[in-house]
């Protein structure tokens, strides 16, 4: 259905297709926060088994959705990472809006889901309340704001994960379309080293600003490409050393100095002052990040921006106030999706018509409610679904 009506919007002449703009935001989901439950700790599985078998007796309702409890997945690092993260929190509660609170509690998709919808994630905006969300990802067609993709995401990922995806199902759908998608606009929540690649590699120009923390140059340590080292302010080589991959599985190219030429040297105490020598940490992807830095710093990086905001942020505005997307009233991811679909569908529809194209026949419209028919009883009659109706 949406494929339907994006080729009448290309058809009516307002779909270039070689700019896109691409944004996300949470949309809250059908679960609250006061639902909450810990995760069951993987090893403990069994005992908790058997526990809820000798506590809980009663029958539960027929039209219940049947849920079994969930368990942490989560890889030990990042557990750590979770507990200490809170243990800041603890010891800092004057920072924390809303710490002082009574019903006050720490949280994380790592160690909590929602047994209504396990789907649902934790997450929250600058200045908003933390809740329960999905991810709208949604890509809009800069020539005259037609959605050209829109899908629902888990609201614990980062932007930059779903960017491959989201550009590759906008180019199969312009390619159908005989359009072609040359540049792509984000900010910099899709920033990273590998979507960059990826872009280039597809011959499509990434318009997204490099994440604030990075540096395209390290300050008095200059770089000879020519010999792959660094050199430092004694002009003393940091050579290569090979490559180190993070537990997050990022890939890292690593560069220090002989440490018998640190040890002698008199800016040790400011330089290196508690390793045995210095040492450079640098991305497989710096190349690509230096391109992307000099996009964003330039003329027309800067019209780029300026496009964007003007585009696809605007888009989201209406969705929300206009086409029921201030909250997912289903449950499920599937479900999230399907909701995501039909306001875009409508949108694209409105403003087709708004434009003055020409009206779709009784045929078509016919062929859209068949078709939503058609995959409304999928869904609810699938045994797999377990939000299904008896």
């Amino acid at each position: 259905m949406f494929n339907k009506v994006f080729t009448l919007c290309v058809n009516g002449g307002m779909v270039s297709g070689h700019t896109q703009a691409v944004d996300s935001a949470p949309i809250k989901a059908n679960a609250s926060m006061e639902s909450v439950v810990l995760k069951v700790p993987a090893n403990s599985i069994d005992n908790h088994f058997k526990k809820v078998e000798e506590e809980n007796q009663e029958v539960k309702k027929k039209n219940d959705p049947a849920s079994s409890p969930a368990y942490i997945t989560a890889p030990e690092h990042q557990l750590r990472r979770v507990k200490k993260h809170q243990q800041n929190l603890i010891d800092n509660r004057v920072g924390a809006p809303g710490a002082s609170h009574e019903k006050a509690q720490l949280l994380s998709n790592k160690t909590h889901y929602n047994p209504r919808d396990p789907d649902a994630r934790i997450s929250v905006k600058p200045g908003k309340a933390r809740k329960l969300n999905y991810h709208c990802s949604m890509a809009v067609d800069t020539a005259e704001g037609v959605i050209s993709h829109i899908q629902a995401e888990f609201a614990d990922g980062r932007d930059s994960q779903y960017l491959p995806g989201i550009s590759m199902q906008v180019q199969n759908r312009l390619k159908k379309n005989e359009l072609s998608m040359t540049d792509l606009l984000a900010d910099t929540g899709y920033s990273n080293g590998f979507n960059y690649n990826f872009l280039e590699q597809r011959k499509i120009t990434g318009w997204i600003p490099a994440f604030g923390m990075y540096k395209p140059e390290i300050e008095g340590f200059p770089y000879n490409k020519e010999n792959d080292e660094y050199r430092c302010p004694m002009d003393k080589p940091l050579p290569f050393k090979g490559f180190y991959t993070s537990l997050d599985g990022s890939v890292f190219r690593n560069y220090w100095a002989a440490p018998k030429e640190c040890k002698a040297c008199p800016l040790r105490p400011t330089c290196a002052p508690n390793v045995h020598c210095r040492k450079i940490t640098r991305t497989i992807y710096d190349e690509q990040y230096l391109k992307a830095y000099s996009r964003q710093h330039s003329k027309r990086g800067r019209q780029m921006k300026k496009l964007r905001q003007s585009t696809v942020e605007s888009v989201f505005g209406s969705l929300t106030h206009y086409y029921g997307l201030r909250e997912i009233g289903v449950l499920g991811k599937a479900g999230a999706h399907k909701v995501m679909l039909m306001a875009a569908i409508a949108f694209n529809l409105k403003k087709y018509l708004k434009r003055g194209g020409k009206k779709p026949s009784c045929a078509f419209f016919k062929a859209i409610i068949d078709a939503l028919h058609r995959h409304l009883i999928a869904f609810l009659t699938n045994p797999v679904n377990q939000y299904q109706f008896s």
